[in-house]
């Protein structure tokens, strides 16, 4: 009987998964049909995140790999580390800005990039993080990776000015309706890596919550800039 189930439920799935496939290749064709152009805006200025961003405080800066930022082409980025003097975890805090999308892939999910760098997947899942004044919160993908004995915590979502998501192909889904609604494409990636060590993931995870709680409102502020 539980076959049966599974089998009478196939059906369905790949019809929704088709039609969504259709929605996205008829939303691509329709805006490239009717030549619906970005409106010309300026970048979110990234390097005015703060330096200090509550209990938080700037350990260093990294430039992107020059292959990598020729490879991912983003009009403004930001890669740094951040510290917090109640934790023992450092943050590396990763954050990509496109101003469109229409003509490029935009960013390239870490869920990919990490593994082909050699980070094996140990769990994910996708959770929502609760924010004052947001009790909705925003979603955001969690995965536990490991490399070479060592394991990371990766939490990143995607997000513009208009709303925040976590699924990487959603940005496209939205192309049309941004387009005709605010002459926008833009969307960014917003990256947190905090090490785990000997104790249990949910240290690390309580860690990286906290800050990326006490980052989305600097994010809003500099998505909402431009």
């Amino acid at each position: 009987m539980e076959s049966d189930a599974r089998v009478a439920m196939q059906p369905s799935i790949n019809m929704i998964v088709t039609i969504l496939s259709i929605i996205l290749c008829a939303q691509i064709a329709t805006s490239h049909a009717i030549s619906i152009d970005d409106r010309i805006t300026g970048i979110p200025g990234l390097e005015l995140l703060p330096d200090n961003i509550e209990n938080w405080r700037l350990t260093h800066e990294e430039p992107l790999d020059p292959d990598v930022a020729a490879y991912l082409k983003p009009d403004d980025y930001i890669q740094r580390g951040y510290l917090n003097s109640l934790q023992s975890s450092p943050i590396n805090l990763f954050v990509a800005y496109f101003k469109s999308i229409q003509n490029s892939y935009g960013p390239h999910s870490p869920s990919v990039c990490l593994p082909n760098s050699g980070w094996l997947v140990r769990s994910f899942e996708v959770i929502n993080i609760p924010l004052t004044g947001r009790p909705q919160g925003i979603p955001v993908n969690k995965y536990v990776m490991e490399k070479a004995g060592q394991q990371i915590l990766v939490l990143y979502w995607y997000q513009n000015a208009r709303r925040s998501w976590t699924d990487q192909f959603e940005a496209k889904l939205h192309l049309l309706p941004d387009l005709l609604r605010y002459h926008r494409s833009d969307v960014s990636l917003v990256r947190i890596i905090t090490p785990i060590g000997l104790g249990p993931v949910d240290g690390s995870f309580q860690n990286a919550r906290s800050f990326a709680v006490d980052l989305f409102p600097y994010l809003e502020q500099r998505f909402g800039s431009v």
